[in-house]
């Protein structure tokens, strides 16, 4: 970590993630006492929050901020910052998963402040690129919240119909909660992804919405086959 932590800086881009929310209501949302808040808000600390706590002052910025802005005035180089193991297998899982596909595809990885941890972009057909957003282990704690700020995100990014999203977990209650907590307004194409930890293979995917502009059926063929436990 870089020594320089940008106090003023930091605290304009806090003003600026807390909009026209309470010190106290923000300090819930990111799991911090409303006093440690208020002493960063008032340039009083001394040292950069943990990455952990940049990742929640993001999430729950309502995109106001980025992860990105808030690492660089904190000192953090962002290229350092490493994948989370759970993160990772699953990655590795959707990978293995995607060689299987019968279309031609190109993979990228995003960096880590990405809202997305990896897309894939198809060379022709129905659909252009996939979208992948890996929840991590400790997500069911605050699963509402995190739900919330999830599909917030996707109506504040601008998604064309010919791409696809989706959730990947590989906690089948949390996997059952999305299931049960669908969107039906989103003009999109998103799914969730069931993730066997045990044998790093994809046990289920389930199309949660479709764009208007493909069919479901259309849709069926970039989707991942069950794999029953």
């Amino acid at each position: 970590m870089n020594s320089q932590f940008d106090k003023s800086a930091f605290s304009i881009l806090l003003k600026r993630a807390l909009g026209n929310r309470t010190q106290k209501s923000f300090a819930e949302d990111i799991q911090m006492s409303k006093e440690h808040l208020s002493r960063l808000v008032t340039q009083k600390r001394e040292t950069p929050p943990t990455i952990d706590t940049l990742t929640k002052i993001a999430l729950n910025s309502q995109n106001r901020v980025s992860l990105q802005e808030l690492l660089s005035v904190c000192g953090y180089d962002p290229n350092t910052i490493s994948v989370p193991a759970t993160i990772n297998h699953m990655m590795e899982t959707v990978k293995l998963a995607l060689s299987h596909i019968p279309y031609d595809f190109s993979e990228h990885l995003c960096d880590n402040t990405s809202f997305y941890q990896m897309t894939s972009c198809f060379a022709n057909g129905p659909i252009h690129r996939w979208y992948f957003h890996f929840l991590s282990d400790n997500t069911f704690g605050t699963v509402e919240h995190e739900l919330s700020t999830n599909l917030l995100s996707l109506i504040s990014k601008e998604m064309k119909s010919d791409d696809k999203i989706s959730f990947v977990t590989s906690i089948p209650l949390l996997f059952q909660y999305y299931m049960e907590h669908r969107p039906h307004n989103l003009n999109l194409n998103l799914s969730f992804i069931l993730i066997n930890e045990h044998t790093l293979t994809v046990s289920k995917e389930i199309v949660l919405q479709t764009a208007s502009s493909i069919p479901y059926e259309v849709l069926n063929n970039y989707t991942f086959p069950s794999n029953p436990e």
